[in-house]
């Protein structure tokens, strides 16, 4: 062979060399944009969390993100995971609990306007479901029986929201840790709120309820034998409450 052959063939194997690279750059790119110069990082990351590429533990990590740096939340997908943009450009998926950001509900785009509206619908199945029940459940300390409608405060909420498919752990040592934190300032309907009902309010949870909106809340209480509706604002509830989880 030639030495301008040569040179063809090695010239040839260059430009295909260039092509299959800036083909995968593209492919790189489009799988993980670029965020918008308008793009406010709002939300800190508060203990190192991994990056997944779908929402889900066994989902690729695209990277760990380390304590202190900031993301985007694009939406919440769930009551475990948040959609979020890096300051990288990487999109991708964190965990949604509390521990690992100061994420509150309140910090998503418009884009998760129909998972809000489809949460909103949920919380209003919930309460109705929750309602329905007045004067037919009773309540027995580390009872679960639906059949004869008798539930601690626990088992009542993981029974309501079973119903529209939300799966709680029974007991209030469980619930306190799923899904994400939500302030007493922003609370929203379908929320689980917490008590300690023991002596002074030294903040030791004991008792949970169901958020229903304009300050009021439905629960399963010992003290009526069945399911009630307090207020949070005032009296005696207002001031044994402890903290709540958003779930939906």
């Amino acid at each position: 062979m030639s030495a301008k052959s040569n040179l063809r063939k090695i010239m040839a194997i260059g430009l295909c060399t260039a092509i299959g690279f800036g083909a995968l750059s593209i492919g790189q790119a489009s799988l993980l944009p670029k965020a918008a110069a308008a793009t406010v990082y709002e939300t800190k990351v508060t203990s190192g969390v991994n990056m997944r590429a779908s929402a889900s533990t066994s989902g690729r990590v695209v990277r760990l993100i380390p304590t202190g740096e900031s993301v985007h939340v694009i939406s919440q997908v769930n009551s475990y995971w948040l959609k979020v943009t890096d300051k990288r450009g990487n999109t991708g998926y964190i965990s949604a609990n509390d521990k690992y950001t100061s994420y509150d509900g309140s910090s998503s785009s418009s884009s998760s306007s129909n998972t809000s509206s489809s949460s909103s619908a949920k919380a209003d199945r919930v309460i109705d479901i929750a309602k329905s029940y007045m004067g037919r459940v009773h309540y027995d300390f580390g009872t679960r029986n639906p059949s004869r409608l008798i539930f601690d405060c626990s088992s009542f909420t993981e029974f309501v929201f079973a119903k529209v498919g939300v799966d709680l752990k029974w007991g209030t040592r469980s619930q306190k840790y799923q899904g994400s934190y939500a302030s007493k300032s922003s609370l929203r309907k379908g929320d689980l709120v917490f008590f300690d009902t023991i002596g002074s309010n030294n903040k030791v949870i004991n008792h949970v309820g169901i958020y229903m909106g304009g300050g009021q809340f439905i629960h399963n209480t010992p003290s009526k034998d069945g399911l009630a509706i307090n207020s949070l604002t005032s009296g005696y509830w207002s001031t044994h409450y402890v903290t709540a989880r958003r779930v939906l």
